[in-house]
């Protein structure tokens, strides 16, 4: 084993149950799960909704030969069978998290975009396939894994920023509003968390006996190791408090147990994502079929 070819790959699952139940019971049964359909391709960061009585689920998909996150869709009917598939967005930068949020009967997109150095908020123009971009979230603020929830009438924001020395699994920031599409403002407590278990954002906030559950990464021993659940005690404009009261351990798929970095609620389902650490050689070739595929419009203008 050489631990210089590691590749993570992820997996997605459909858990059918309840966030607040599959918190307290991490049930490894009943479990849908979605599988990368080729070597080294991976599905992650899945967000749902259900419409016309279908579950729509938008997932970063990768594949290492290009090396860049682009967000696909996998439908299901009731009874978690997949009925379609296809792909959703791409950039010229790499694209992950595509978090889901319905607001007044649309539907709207965050996803991850830092690269690019901004945040941007996508409506779906014609649901599922088309989106376009409505507004920039904070002006040239890089999120990364924003994660949104409406509570006491307001929006609160979370999220990660890049940096050295990994600051994107060690710091949590909030920002809040208003209203969903403008007026966003830094938490002054920002950043409100410091620390590589819980600080990333990992999944959809959620709501048990009135307070906000964040998951949260804890990247102590791996990236994306496990999720823990920040219960927020205290929220206001210029006080934050949290304690951790849970985790979900990577035990859930017996191929892919070495990390889960998503916990995403979707009413009667939750959907999670878990790798599996790949150590086979090829993974350099992969490598050499991307540099050359870099180069080949250059020569061949040459």
């Amino acid at each position: 084993m050489n631990k210089n070819n590691k590749t993570d790959i992820w997996a997605i699952g459909i858990v059918k149950n309840t966030i607040a139940n599959f918190i307290k019971n991490n049930n490894k049964k009943d479990i849908v799960w979605i599988y990368p359909k080729k070597s080294y391709q991976f599905y992650a960061d899945p967000f749902g909704v259900w419409k016309d009585d279908k579950l729509y689920i938008f997932v970063e998909a990768l594949d290492y030969r290009i090396k860049k996150g682009e967000i696909d869709c996998f439908v299901f009917d009731r009874e978690l069978k997949k009925i379609d598939f296809f792909h959703v967005l791409s950039n010229k930068v790499h694209l992950s998290y595509p978090f889901i949020v319905e607001h007044k009967n649309k539907i709207y997109m965050i996803p991850e975009s830092s690269q690019s150095g901004k945040t941007y908020i996508y409506e779906a123009t014609n649901f599922p396939k088309d989106w376009k971009i409505v507004t920039e979230v904070m002006k040239n603020v890089p999120m990364i894994d924003p994660s949104i929830i409406k509570f006491q009438e307001r929006w609160w924001l979370f999220y990660s920023l890049p940096g050295p020395n990994g600051r994107a699994m060690k710091e949590l920031h909030i920002a809040f509003s208003d209203n969903f599409l403008s007026g966003y403002k830094e938490h002054p407590k920002n950043p409100v968390i410091t620390g590589i278990e819980n600080s990333r954002p990992g999944g959809t906030p959620f709501i048990i006996d009135n307070l906000i559950h964040l998951p949260v990464q804890n990247c102590k021993k791996t990236y994306g190791g496990e999720i823990n659940i920040l219960q927020i005690i205290n929220l206001t404009e210029d006080t934050f408090n949290a304690r951790m009261v849970g985790s979900i351990k990577p035990y859930l798929n017996k191929k892919y147990s070495d990390g889960l970095h998503t916990l995403s609620e979707c009413k009667s389902v939750t959907l999670i994502d878990c790798k599996n650490h790949d150590f086979s050689s090829k993974r350099k070739w992969i490598n050499w079929q991307r540099r050359l595929g870099r180069y080949i419009p250059f020569i061949l203008k040459i």
